[in-house]
């Protein structure tokens, strides 16, 4: 596929169609390079995106090194307690300066040793005299945004509009981001798959079409006649009310897992937040090529979780039990999508509106191109 046929295929998709006629995107949205390569500079560039978690970067001198669809990042949390972002790259040769998290008063090139105030500015170039019209004050660390909402660290790598405080301010009532910010952080999980990481997003959003079919633990825990899914500007949220009598397929009571329902809300274009009794999960959909990606899972309590250690760890189990079921029927779709036989699809009207809203806001982004760099 070339740049001319690449521009054939983003407009097959039309989002001015209404959802109960629309079609959904090619399969080529899902198999060919370069559409990851232009979400890569679209999507991915132009909205507040997954950074780190808050706790990360909690006490002056702590860094984290970020990854936002191959672009390299950096935030620090400086000695005046400011969070700030970088882009990753020495202004020297370009050597990554963070690898994984650290904690020191400066961040220090291993390449040639240029090292940086933990606000970005340079403070020694090892050899740098001699060089014509080198002023040190403009060989700072290249910024980018960077914001808390609620336990996470966003990033914008571009100009934002908004304050994610502003531009998700709709998700306030539902995920209460000034409480969760005080939830204790206890488990990662990560899941690599092989599929496009659309297909994942996909999977999420539509509106619990695929629970009763595919989550038999799941869909015992859930009311799935109250499911209900409202669409904001650059976000999504899909809500359901516990069964009457929550249990699990395997034969668990999980009432107070359930809680008073579950809250799943999107934020575009690879996040998800999922709300639920006293836990909170975050799901990141990283793309690792055109048919692999990863889903990033963290988990949060609303407590101490030394001291719930059985609930959680059974609460881990569970997760784990939809999660796998997830992989298995992305890693399903992708393959089909190979077929010659599949080339787009059809909506479901009554639930499938949260995925079209998310194949609405990526043709916008594909639309316009890439932003300069």
């Amino acid at each position: 596929m070339d740049v001319r046929e690449l521009e054939r295929e983003i407009a097959r998709f039309d989002p001015a169609l209404e959802l109960a006629r629309a079609s959904t995107p090619p399969a080529s949205w899902y198999t060919e390079p370069l559409f990851l390569q232009r979400e890569r500079r679209t999507a991915f560039r132009s909205a507040w995106v997954f950074a780190c978690r808050a706790d990360q970067v909690a006490r002056p001198g702590c860094a984290v090194a970020v990854d936002v669809a191959g672009d390299p990042y950096v935030v620090v949390r400086g000695a005046d307690g400011a969070l700030r972002g970088f882009h990753n790259a020495c202004r020297h040769h370009g050597a990554r300066l963070v690898d994984g998290e650290a904690s020191a008063d400066t961040l220090v090139c291993p390449y040639h040793g240029w090292t940086y105030a933990l606000d970005g500015s340079l403070k020694s170039a090892p050899r740098s005299a001699g060089m014509a019209d080198f002023r040190r004050e403009e060989q700072g660390l290249v910024p980018v945004r960077v914001a808390s909402f609620g336990p996470l660290v966003l990033l914008h790598a571009g100009a934002p509009a908004e304050e994610p405080a502003l531009e998700l301010a709709e998700l306030a009532p539902l995920l209460e981001p000034e409480k969760l910010a005080g939830y204790a952080w206890f488990a990662r999980r990560t899941y690599p798959m092989q599929c496009n990481w659309k297909v994942f997003v996909d999977n999420y959003l539509d509106g619990g079409y695929h629970i009763p079919h595919l989550h038999g633990n799941l869909a015992s825990q859930l009311d799935l006649a109250s499911y209900t899914t409202t669409l904001f500007r650059r976000c999504n949220v899909q809500a359901s009310r516990p069964h009457a009598t929550p249990g699990s397929a395997r034969g668990e009571d999980l009432s107070q897992r359930i809680g008073e329902g579950a809250i799943y809300a999107w934020i575009y274009p690879n996040l998800m937040l999922n709300r639920y009794g006293p836990l909170l999960d975050s799901n990141l959909v990283v793309p690792l090529g055109p048919e692999r990606c990863e889903v990033v899972f963290d988990y949060w309590y609303d407590g101490d979780p030394a001291s719930a250690r059985a609930f959680l760890d059974a609460s881990l189990e569970n997760s784990d039990v939809t999660q796998q079921e997830d992989v298995w029927i992305s890693e399903q779709v992708q393959r089909g999508l190979a077929s010659r036989a599949y080339d787009r699809g059809r909506y479901a009207p009554s639930v499938e509106m949260a995925m079209h809203h998310f194949h609405r806001l990526l043709a916008a982004d594909l639309r316009r191109g890439p932003a300069p760099s």
